[in-house]
């Protein structure tokens, strides 16, 4: 009888433990909104500096993306020295035409917790993206993000190289 019980304790030990692993890699989740009613894991967007800033607008004739290869410091000298204050994109469409904003991990290298936004823009619409900075931590193993317009393949995108 103790056997059982041990095995049942140590069983549901194990399974508890895998468990609240499996939730860290979920800890908050992307939120997308307008400055003044967007809101991350209970901060809104208006409290919060932007981090990195996305513009859809027309070089040399091809409609880009800009800027092409972006950096977000998550090292404690960066924003990850924030105290855990999530991160925030902001993401303007320039052109006058709806224009798409598709962030993801390089699915060769995409863990299945990955992070995925997409979003549709208006023309001289403005979007906010909150991220917490522990579900950017466990977004991919190459420290990259992929941006690009998912309703037009042939518009440039870029990289999002984040530095931990």
């Amino acid at each position: 009888m103790r056997k059982v019980l041990l095995s049942v304790l140590l069983s549901f030990i194990l399974v508890a433990t895998g468990s609240s692993v499996a939730l860290a890699l979920q800890s908050g989740g992307v939120e997308v909104g307008d400055l003044a009613s967007g809101s991350v894991v209970g901060q809104p967007f208006k409290t919060l500096d932007v981090d990195v800033s996305f513009i859809a607008m027309e070089i040399g004739g091809k409609k880009v993306w800009y800027p092409p290869t972006a950096i977000l410091d998550l090292t404690s000298q960066g924003t990850g020295g924030r105290a855990g204050r999530p991160v925030l994109l902001k993401v303007t469409n320039s052109l006058d035409s709806v224009h798409g904003f598709d962030l993801n991990a390089d699915s060769a290298f995409a863990g299945p917790t990955s992070m995925h936004v997409k979003i549709t823009l208006e023309p001289g619409e403005t979007k906010y993206i909150g991220i917490p900075v522990s579900d950017l931590t466990y977004v991919t193993a190459s420290n990259t993000l992929q941006y690009k317009c998912q309703l037009h393949g042939a518009h440039v995108g870029g990289t999002l190289l984040v530095l931990r």
